[in-house]
């Protein structure tokens, strides 16, 4: 994998498509996760269809976390990044030529990343004037207990550090599914550990630094990755 340039970019407005994958590290500066969004490129004049593009953003470090616990399908964002053009070999060869594949990738390292359009104090404070404007008109009761911000509410997951434990029981680590080098795709196949016995509680502690040995492994031996921020 080389790097083959760089430049800063801005997305504006730009939503989460798919599920985010968050891949841990040795330890949080490691951590990794990757979001896909959907920007538009406006219409075809002649078909007035839309076109998009899907493009990767990067997520490393304390980054890495917020957009696992905090971005889902059709959240809208805002990023600042660096763009990275990079070769990737597929593992396949030209039945022609008998060269392997090499694929060239175009992703974003993301240096600040932003909730996009209003703010929920905004959102609040117009559903709430539409609110009264209803009771006002009839079509709400006026002794009815409605707020914008039971209306606006969203169940969101625990903002807890990342769990081992709890990503091999449910594969998951806020809204994204959990990938282990070495491992896979947590949740998908994994034994759930137990703790029903004092059997379970010994096979969950083996689960457990098996699973610190594998991410201590994959850190050691992993290649060097253009993505990864200076220390």
């Amino acid at each position: 994998m080389s790097n083959l340039g760089t430049m800063l970019v801005q997305l504006m407005n730009v939503r989460v498509a798919g599920t985010p994958t968050f891949m841990p590290g040795a330890d949080q500066k490691r951590n990794h996760c990757m979001v896909t969004v959907i920007c538009n490129r406006g219409k075809k004049p002649e078909t007035q269809e839309e076109m998009s593009d899907e493009i990767t953003l990067n997520f490393w470090g304390k980054y890495a976390d917020f957009a696992a616990k905090y971005l889902d399908t059709g959240r809208e964002i805002n990023v600042e990044g660096e763009l990275r053009s990079h070769r990737h070999q597929t593992g396949q060869v030209n039945p022609t030529t008998g060269k392997p594949i090499i694929e060239r990738r175009v992703e974003i390292l993301v240096n600040r990343c932003f909730f996009g359009k209003d703010s929920m104090k905004e959102l609040s404070a117009r559903v709430n004037a539409k609110i009264a404007g209803l009771k006002g008109t009839g079509r709400i009761p006026m002794d009815a207990i409605i707020t914008a911000e039971e209306l606006l509410a969203v169940n969101r997951p625990d903002a807890g550090d990342y769990n081992p434990v709890l990503a091999a029981q449910t594969g998951r680590y806020g809204n994204a599914r959990v990938w282990v080098k070495g491992v896979g795709f947590l949740g998908n196949g994994v034994a759930a550990p137990t703790t029903t016995s004092n059997t379970g509680i010994d096979a969950l502690t083996a689960q457990v630094a098996a699973l610190q040995a594998q991410l201590k492994a994959a850190a050691v031996g992993a290649d060097v990755n253009p993505f990864v921020p200076a220390a």
